[in-house]
């Protein structure tokens, strides 16, 4: 039982508080809501003032007053343990993000959908584990755990298991036996009566253990703090849009007595489902009045859903499949292996991962650089040495893999492999560089090469495809040209050499209605048509000297591009790619990652920071600015990873770990209990 140590012995097992006292005609059937809260007042004792007390019956009142409807709740502190209701009969379940999850995967309820998460007393909706010793243990670090008998949770509690065991990891620390226990007593028993020396808890514990009197109050001192993770959230057997007046029952709070009694200090922030996102956008942004990401609108707030801190440092995009995990590329503390991780998109606990080794020099660290590319059931990892893997997405077997410089017997790019592999048919194009493999495509399934096409060393830059001039093609760059090539076959079609030479051929083309726009560091951007069959116009039609950026990949959105080189422009699509306006500011001196739909821009920056702007013609409005990573050291503190963002949330990776952000509308915060 996960949360005993809470409970008076009637409430053990189940708890069926009963319906709504608010008798209501009902506008259907009932309405079932399974709280598993551990701050549940029938999932706690007493023994805390004004905490581990909140009235779920209080919220029903106010969602079937809303509805019309009948609500029923149902506490319980499993789905397995649950009575009187079947599992398809559950409609939304409010507890523990973690729980909810491993729980409704165990009893076959499938997925459920995140509607919002509630904000605790202290206005986040985190919560973290804590590693607690006797008080006159003389540890003062986890390192000093070195050689002890650790106690930890389930799996299913992220905060103690999976958050537990990452921050051991960090720390290099190899303990004498790690042991679960079912509970947060169980632990903290087994330190206080001497049979461990350290436990995992959960934080929002701490308080209970005295309050109840499990141990004695001083008799244990907490150590160190894991990495926040979600704490409690709504889930739904729907998604939230098509269950827009329950969400709303729920998350708009007026009553600040109600907010007392959920103990609350901003009620609920809504969280809709993550959509599914293809990786092959990630490194050059929406384009095109593409609007599959939701910049944000209004003047958002930034919250932390999750964090989780990594052994090394990041240049990899991230990776989202289908909304449910984040693929991350990792580095190992020595710098000889290259670690890739598949995280639980919704609390960022590690699925699965694998690491091989992958040491040697390279400017700019030698992490892996190619962003994942999700094909499920697969996922392709591709390291900076070379190292390509086909590893299936949902288990993390090895499928194949393979070592392009080895097998195509070439040298490395200066520095390091850092093309996305593209996913297009049954194919999987990379890009080897050698004389007789420049450009190979493989088969998806099996890593056999299907074509090779002979070229000049690889570039840096990620390949698209597209239609131009009638002809469906592959469009990148090699060392020291612009090309396209046949998809079928791989025959190059046409090869642009730029006038100036030297460019690294960082940024990714983007197609535009049956055109090309390419920007780099010493030819500045432009703007290509294409011929009847398919080959390129040399001169371009369209073309600034201004923007010309050396990593940054500029992107569209309508008639406006938008890049930076160290300042932010804007440029006229219509009008000869004419410079409208610059942004000189220090958060756009270095590397930026852009994101813009629907009139905004979201700019990541090297130096950390989180910026969202208004766009127009005459000039940019900065909305707001976010420095999350305040706290980190200044190094630590770099963004060179392209984020994901996907309905309100935001993934991002910097030099210290991988951080999932909520963008939050402070409007729906009502005056009322504010």
């Amino acid at each position: 039982m996960r949360y005993s140590w809470l409970l008076p012995p009637a409430f053990v097992a189940f708890l069926l508080a009963g319906c709504s006292s608010l008798q209501t005609a009902s506008s259907g059937s009932p309405l079932n809501m399974v709280v598993m809260d551990p701050l549940a007042a029938p999932l706690a004792c007493p023994c805390v003032g004004g905490y581990a007390q909140r009235r779920y019956d209080r919220l029903v009142g106010q969602m079937a007053r809303r509805l019309n409807r009948e609500v029923r709740v149902f506490y319980t502190e499993a789905l397995e343990s649950l009575q009187g209701l079947a599992p398809e009969d559950v409609d939304l379940i409010i507890g523990k993000v973690s729980v909810i999850k491993a729980d409704a995967r165990k009893m076959g309820i499938g997925r459920v959908w995140p509607w919002a998460m509630l904000t605790g007393l202290d206005g986040t909706v985190t919560q973290r584990g804590l590693f607690v010793v006797r008080t006159d243990d003389p540890a003062e670090t986890v390192e000093d755990l070195a050689g002890a008998d650790i106690v930890i949770g389930p799996c299913e509690a992220v905060e103690k298991h999976d958050a537990a065991l990452r921050t051991l990891e960090l720390f290099g620390v190899t303990p004498k036996s790690l042991r679960e226990v079912e509970s947060c007593n169980a632990g903290a028993l087994a330190v206080a009566e001497g049979d461990a020396r350290a436990a995992a808890i959960s934080s929002y514990a701490m308080p209970l253990l005295e309050g109840c009197g499990t141990i004695d109050k001083g008799t244990l001192r907490v150590l160190a703090r894991t990495d926040p993770v979600p704490f409690v959230g709504v889930f739904g057997r729907r998604p939230a849009a098509q269950m827009t007046e329950v969400v709303r029952s729920i998350t708009e709070i007026d009553s600040t007595a109600l907010m007392r009694d959920m103990e609350s200090a901003r009620g609920f922030l809504t969280a809709p489902e993550v959509r599914w996102y293809s990786s092959s956008w990630f490194p050059h942004g929406i384009h095109n009045g593409d609007e599959r990401a939701e910049v944000p609108g209004g003047v958002p707030e930034l919250h932390t859903l999750w964090r989780r801190t990594l052994t090394g440092p990041g240049m990899a995009g991230l990776a989202l499949a289908r909304g449910s995990r984040v693929m991350v590329a990792d580095k190992s503390y020595d710098a000889k292996e290259d670690i890739f991780r598949c995280l639980d998109a919704d609390t960022g606990e590690q699925l699965w991962h694998i690491r091989y080794p992958a040491a040697g020099d390279m400017d700019f660290t030698n992490t892996p650089r190619a962003t994942p590319c999700f094909t499920c059931p697969s996922v392709y990892l591709f390291g900076a040495f070379g190292d390509l893997r086909c590893v299936n997405a949902w288990s993390g077997e090895v499928v194949w893999q393979t070592n392009l410089a080895e097998q195509f017997s070439t040298k490395m790019p200066q520095w390091g492999y850092s093309s996305t592999p593209l996913s297009h048919g049954g194919k999987l194009i990379v890009n080897p560089g050698a004389p007789d493999a420049s450009l190979v495509a493989l088969d998806r399934r099996t890593g056999d090469v299907i074509w090779r096409t002979p070229g000049k060393t690889a570039a840096y830059a990620s390949f698209v495809t597209g239609e131009l001039g009638g002809v469906n093609q592959l469009v990148g760059y090699d060392s020291v040209s612009l090309g396209g090539w046949d998809i079928d076959t791989g025959k190059r079609l046409w090869t642009l050499i730029p006038l100036i030479e030297g460019d690294f051929n960082v940024p990714t083309p983007i197609v535009l209605d049956g055109k090309l726009l390419v920007a780099s560091e010493n030819n500045g951007t432009r703007l290509y048509a294409f011929n009847d069959d398919g080959s390129i116009v040399p001169e371009p039609i369209a073309s600034n000297d201004d923007l010309k950026p050396d990593t940054s990949s500029p992107v569209v959105i309508g008639d406006l591009v938008f890049g930076a080189d160290g300042t932010l422009r804007c440029l006229d699509l219509n009008d000869g790619l004419k410079t409208l306006w610059t942004c000189d500011d220090e958060a756009f001196a270095g590397y930026c990652s852009l994101m813009a739909c629907r009139g905004r821009l979201l700019v990541t920056s090297q130096s950390g920071e989180i910026s969202l702007l208004d766009l127009d013609r005459a000039k940019p409005r900065l909305v707001a600015r976010w420095t999350p990573f305040a706290g980190d050291p200044e190094t630590d503190r770099d963004i060179w990873s392209h984020p994901v963002l996907a309905g309100n949330r935001l993934y991002v990776r910097n030099g210290l770990g991988v951080s999932c952000f909520l963008f939050v509308d402070p409007r729906v915060c009502r005056s009322g209990w504010r």
